[in-house]
């Protein structure tokens, strides 16, 4: 078996994959493909410019063809050129008319609403100045305007009135590029708005609280479905301490969020692999469809997973890669499991706690470290969700004492940075 694997900075899937003793060809944007090749990983490396060089994956295509099984990808920014590929090489997976549903926003939320899933209005505009007009169309102010293609709240903005689009268009902000790493210069989501290809324009939804729900598929059977919670709705809280925690599958909200997030991968066309859903709460009382991917949840929501039920999610995530039969049966651990991470502001990294005395905390069962003295920080600068300075995985007796749990991350991890005026 020779599987295709599209990749961005994270190598889990190839590394399952290789570990597993299959065959493994990589290809990543141009930037990171020469960070990865100078690793010598012991797989080949392939490069394109962009996941919407469509040229260049024709290209791809053929040079691979005869040579490869399958076709896959964890990464958001790729799941729609993967699908391309398929179409190319009469492969097995999402086609790229099902891969469109899992990552153009607009498209997936036309496709959900047309078998009744609750999701929010929406309007598909080409430039800034046409986000007056979609006010109307989308129920007035405020709005949300965000990459129809983008993903991690990635240049996606609240604007509450006319009066802040003007300033916000005066102080340039969607003619700039969001600052990035290395790791994600050739994502065109981190272009300025007024650079996309298109915007989409949503409708506000005062969301009380969001979930989510990752799930695995086997041949359209759920082998899992796990629903957990946000700490807080993490388009506002990006910047601050993000984290979640698992919730019953059989409670009221864990049974409203499954729902939801089942007709979702259904309507979308998910047979086999692997669902993230974003689900909403609102102030008055709607239930929404936020975003559904084809891939794991990220930040570590994966590890806690793990820690919870006992299944190893990068393990079957090479499993169904190498399109081999897997099946998982989660184990219902006692007590609550959640994780969460503070987040690297912009500036300069002086110093963070060290794995050993994060770990001390009692609530910790497991923590990564990914800053540096003198890293640079922002919202990409430590390749985790969010630009988290890292990860604690937390087991807590209940719910009350993992919110206390999550409210001690920064002073566990004890940042601190030197902040550029």
């Amino acid at each position: 078996m020779t599987v295709l694997v599209l990749s961005n900075h994270n190598p889990v899937l190839e590394d399952g994959l290789y570990a597993a003793g299959h065959d493994v060809v990589v290809c990543l944007t141009k930037p990171n493909a020469r960070t990865r090749a100078q690793t010598d990983p012991g797989y080949e490396v392939l490069a394109v410019s962009d996941w919407q060089s469509y040229t260049e994956l024709a290209q791809l295509a053929d040079h691979l063809r005869g040579r490869i099984d399958r076709v896959e990808t964890c990464w958001e920014g790729a799941i729609m050129a993967a699908g391309l590929l398929r179409d190319l090489l009469d492969l097995p997976g999402l086609t790229l008319h099902q891969s469109a549903g899992f990552l153009d926003k607009a498209i997936m939320k036309r496709r959900l609403a047309a078998v009744g899933i609750d999701v929010a209005r929406h309007q598909v505009i080409t430039a800034v100045d046409q986000i007056p007009a979609a006010a109307e169309h989308v129920g007035g102010w405020p709005l949300v305007v965000k990459p129809m293609t983008g993903f991690a709240s990635t240049n996606t903005y609240v604007i509450d009135s006319p009066d802040e689009l003007r300033r916000l268009t005066a102080a340039g902000l969607f003619d700039t590029a969001t600052p990035t790493s290395a790791a994600f210069t050739a994502e065109q989501a981190f272009l300025g708005l007024a650079n996309q290809r298109a915007i989409l324009v949503e409708e506000y939804i005062d969301v009380v609280t969001e979930y989510h729900a990752d799930a695995m598929w086997q041949d359209g059977a759920v082998q899992y479905h796990l629903p957990g919670r946000y700490n807080t709705p993490p388009l506002t809280g990006m910047g601050a301490t993000l984290g979640s925690w698992l919730i019953d599958p059989e409670s009221a909200d864990g049974s409203a969020v499954i729902e939801l997030a089942t007709a979702a991968a259904q309507a979308l066309g998910m047979n086999t692999g692997f669902t993230h859903a974003e689900v909403f709460h609102s102030g008055d009382g709607r239930w929404l469809l936020g975003e559904i991917a084809a891939r794991v949840g990220g930040g570590g929501i994966q590890q806690t997973i793990g820690h919870a039920h006992g299944i190893d999610v990068p393990a079957l995530m090479a499993t169904v890669a190498a399109g081999q039969p897997a099946t998982a049966t989660p184990a219902n651990r006692p007590g609550v499991y959640g994780w969460a991470g503070t987040a690297v502001p912009n500036g300069t990294v002086r110093s963070c706690a060290d794995v050993d005395s994060i770990r001390r905390h009692p609530a910790v069962i497991d923590a990564t470290v990914a800053v540096r003295p003198g890293m640079r920080g922002g919202a990409t600068s430590t390749g985790l969700w969010a630009g988290l300075a890292g990860v604690a995985y937390l087991h807590t007796d209940d719910t009350a004492a993992m919110r206390d749990a999550i409210d001690d991350i920064p002073g566990i991890y004890a940042l601190t940075m030197e902040i550029q005026p």
